[in-house]
């Protein structure tokens, strides 16, 4: 009887041990236009597992049935895909990331750079002169102004700045002073030579 109950625990425990082995996975990253995408970077999230595809997309990664995969790349919105629906449709579509940026108009000009940092200034509209939408006067706009420098200088002064410790550059300072004490002790002072020479 205790041999039954042995070896019923050690199939038991085989057949649980072998649902927990990892096995590879292989998958392709296409974009919208069914190209594949080379250098797409795939990360197992369970194992922290990493891994590149190829120049034809493909790419290996060793997973277990319940793991998650991150697929990213650096022109297009990361994704994640579990290993069921990997396992169904190896195939991974990217859409791609777009950044919208201003136009940017170049041109060889002779201008000078404040005539081409006017006319970008004037491009967007923008008035340099101040336009004060509070009821304060100059003299009460830079009373108000250099009252608050006055607070940001205090509470500066007053608290206690640990970016301006260096420990490189006091063992630094050290080392100076050392050597200039082992520099002066090259040259004796005249009091000095007469109690040697008294000895």
């Amino acid at each position: 009887m205790k041999q039954f109950i042995l070896l019923v625990f050690i199939l038991f425990s085989y057949h649980s041990f072998s649902q927990e082995k990892e096995f590879l996975l292989q998958g392709q990253i296409v974009d919208r236009n069914n190209n594949p995408i080379s250098d797409g970077y795939i990360f197992n999230e369970r194992s922290s597992v990493k891994s590149v595809s190829k120049d034809n997309g493909v790419f290996d990664v060793l997973v277990l049935p319940g793991d998650s995969i991150i697929i990213s790349h650096i022109s297009f919105i990361r994704k994640l895909v579990s290993v069921h629906q990997l396992m169904v449709n190896p195939v991974v579509q990217l859409d791609l990331d777009t950044v919208n940026i201003r136009p940017v108009n170049i041109s060889a000009s002779e201008k000078s750079e404040y005539e081409i940092a006017m006319k970008n200034i004037e491009s967007i509209k923008f008035d340099l002169r101040p336009q004060p939408d509070d009821e304060y006067t100059e003299s009460e706009r830079m009373t108000n102004l250099l009252n608050t420098e006055n607070q940001v200088e205090r509470a500066y002064s007053n608290s206690l700045n640990l970016m301006q410790f260096s420990p490189s550059e006091e063992i630094g300072k050290l080392i100076s002073k050392r050597k200039k004490k082992k520099a002066a002790k090259q040259f004796s002072s005249t009091k000095e030579v007469e109690s040697v020479e008294q000895k």
